[in-house]
């Protein structure tokens, strides 16, 4: 072969390499910029570059929105089903970015003004945006749509046209990898725009010195920072107002919620500068600064992002929702006028640091079974009906004060105060000597109590397909009458996920999956077996189901966040321990532990075994300040 025709094949090879390339980028597409037509992942996309994936994925689903809040990282906080129940009539997508300083913010607010139809238009910002401006660290994962920023289309289709070919390759495996909770690769919720927290938001969360031991980067001291991008964000933020007015577009800025050790990255005679700057180009929403919030961790993801519920929170503020729980100082409606006292206040170090226990309480939780009057050795969950009235009459006189799981959401949801020294007495099964002895017992205390029943067991005295005898279930004409009575909850322990590994074939530990079982059915097994139980009690008893007691007290970061997407609120386990409530906080809801209550041990004990635990938590308690601070 002559060298020229060489030349030509290798021509030839490479630009058929190059296009092969080209089209294997552009059907896998692991930024979403060509539309991922094929494999429709956009979850995956957005995780590499929101900022590109996101305007592809706004091409073809541009009708389904009409309202917009665009921020850095710290925006996903803000839900877009929160902001839909405040701004009503709108359809809100939520337009976070990786770092998106003011440039980006300003770019994309005036490609959405200029391409869609907008009703409302939020801007988020935090401190940091007065550091950075028009900054990209990644010119794959960190830049703007050509579209966005008039940057030449050419280029940018052919940057991605032409990209290595590992990022496809890379999204393909994990293509049939997926699962139910977000992965390394797919951290994003392509509807809404928003974080996929399915797993952050399901940990369980109560003493504040637990959960610093578990996010240790809470005790580093972060960077210092100088605002020197201070008037180009400023000013960004005036362009983007005015462009929002001369479309018709309600525009709305707000100050994100900080950590306090984020506000110490800046000085304090620059954040009251910056503030005063923006006051005069409009009035703001101020979560920032230090506040009840700022000071405890648990209200932060890590030292830089808030969680969601503080979101909410926020929102609430903003439309003076007071249905949903905040602290006194959080949230300030910044003004020109009153931007210069309002900064002064809000930067400078309180003198004492508030105290959880104007935003806490320690809950014991006691778990009960069956009462009979005979009890053997073999039946460790029975106590007799003389040992649980000792045991209620001696809570009453230490002055344990009997609540329901309702009382405990509205503590934590609206910030409703509990009576001193709160208490739950709980009942697993439904078993009819719940009915025949304590609920009169209960009743003649005033004293209230939540039954977790299986669902399929109701009325029954026989192991499910069985002739096998076993202690005798209430039905849901005796779970009404108590739950009318007003000292009895009816909560679920499962409709069909209570096995007995002796006597049921298809044993299933608890709500957990099986070995062989796919996620798929799992999930949809689960889904159906609480909608069953759910629809059930709240059709025969009247009561709103929103508790799910585990069988077995078995659980898994799964069973747990499919529980929340099925609209449960609090998950009870048997772990041994009191429980933190936190206000504001949905997390110390989930997991909650309790003390299981044997007939072998008396009511004294009993009640030095609460002590204990609750020592424990006070230990805990006085320790927290040197960590945190």
């Amino acid at each position: 072969m002559s060298y020229k025709k060489w030349i030509l094949t290798y021509i030839i090879f490479m630009l058929i390499t190059g296009a092969i390339m080209g089209l294997f980028n552009v059907i896998i597409d692991p930024f979403g910029v060509f539309g991922d037509s094929f494999l429709n992942w956009y979850a995956y996309d957005m995780t590499n570059n929101p900022r590109v994936a996101k305007i592809a994925y706004l091409k073809t689903n541009q009708n389904y929105y009409d309202s917009y809040i665009i921020g850095c990282s710290k925006t996903s906080s803000f839900s877009t089903e929160t902001l839909n129940k405040y701004f009503v009539g709108s359809k809100f997508y939520n337009m976070i970015m990786y770092g998106g300083d003011m440039y980006d913010v300003e770019k994309t607010a005036c490609y959405l003004l200029d391409n869609y139809k907008v009703k409302n238009l939020v801007v988020n910002i935090g401190l940091e945006e007065s550091t950075n401006y028009n900054y990209t660290d990644d010119n794959m994962k960190n830049n703007l749509h050509a579209l966005v920023d008039g940057s030449s289309l050419p280029k940018f289709y052919g940057k991605y046209f032409f990209a290595n070919p590992e990022y496809s390759f890379i999204k393909l495996r994990e293509y049939f990898n997926r699962s139910y909770l977000p992965g390394l690769y797919s951290i994003f919720l392509p509807e809404s725009g928003v974080y996929n927290k399915i797993k952050r938001d399901g940990e369980a969360i109560g003493a504040l010195e637990v959960y610093l031991k578990k996010n240790s980067k809470f005790h580093e001291a972060l960077w210092k920072l100088d605002m020197h991008n201070m008037d180009k964000a400023v000013e960004s933020i005036r362009r983007t107002k005015v462009y929002c007015e001369k479309k018709g577009v309600r525009f709305t800025l707000i100050a994100s919620p900080v950590y306090y050790k984020e506000v110490q990255m800046f000085k304090k005679d620059m954040l009251i500068k910056y503030w005063e700057k923006i006051a005069k180009v409009t009035d703001f929403w101020d979560f920032s600064g230090y506040s009840s919030i700022s000071y405890d961790p648990r209200y932060f993801y890590d030292s830089l992002h808030f969680r969601n519920s503080i979101g909410d929170m926020a929102l609430a503020y903003m439309f003076n929702d007071k249905s949903v729980y905040r602290p006194k100082d959080f949230g300030h409606y910044t003004t020109m006028e009153n931007v210069s006292e309002h900064s002064a206040k809000i930067f400078n170090v309180p003198s004492v640091k508030s105290s959880q226990e104007a935003y806490t309480v320690k809950v014991p939780i006691l778990s009960y079974h069956n009462l009979d009057k005979n009890v053997t050795k073999e039946n460790t969950f029975t106590v007799t009906p003389e040992k649980f009235r000792s045991d209620m009459e001696a809570l009453k006189e230490k002055g344990f004060n009997t609540i329901l799981f309702r009382d405990v959401l509205d503590y934590v949801n609206k910030g409703k105060d509990l009576p001193q020294n709160p208490i739950l007495i709980t009942f697993d099964d439904g078993y009819t000597s719940n009915y025949q002895y304590a609920y009169p017992i209960l009743k003649e205390l005033g004293m209230k109590a939540t039954i977790s029943v299986i669902g399929i067991s109701a009325g029954k005295d026989t192991y499910k397909g069985t002739n096998i005898k076993m202690f005798p279930h209430f039905d849901y004409a005796k779970a009404k009458e108590m739950y009318d009575s007003g000292i009895i909850d009816i909560q679920s322990h499962s409709f069909n996920m209570h096995d007995n590994s002796k006597y049921e074939g298809s044993y299933r530990e608890g709500v957990l999956q099986k070995a062989n079982e796919r996620e798929k059915e799992y999930i949809s097994i689960l889904k159906k077996d609480y909608a069953m139980s759910k629809e059930t009690i709240e059709k025969n008893v009247g009561n709103k189901v929103f508790v799910y007691t585990y069988p077995m007290g078995k659980y898994s970061v799964l069973s747990e966040a499919l529980l929340r997407e099925f609209g449960n609120k609090i998950t009870v386990t048997t772990q041994p321990g009191v429980n933190m409530i936190v206000k504001g906080l949905p997390q110390s809801l989930y997991a909650l532990k309790r003390i299981n209550v044997t007939n072998d041990v008396s009511s004294d004990e009993l009640l030095k075994e609460i002590d204990k635990y609750m020592q424990k938590m006070n230990f805990l308690d006085k320790n927290v300040v040197k960590l945190i601070y």
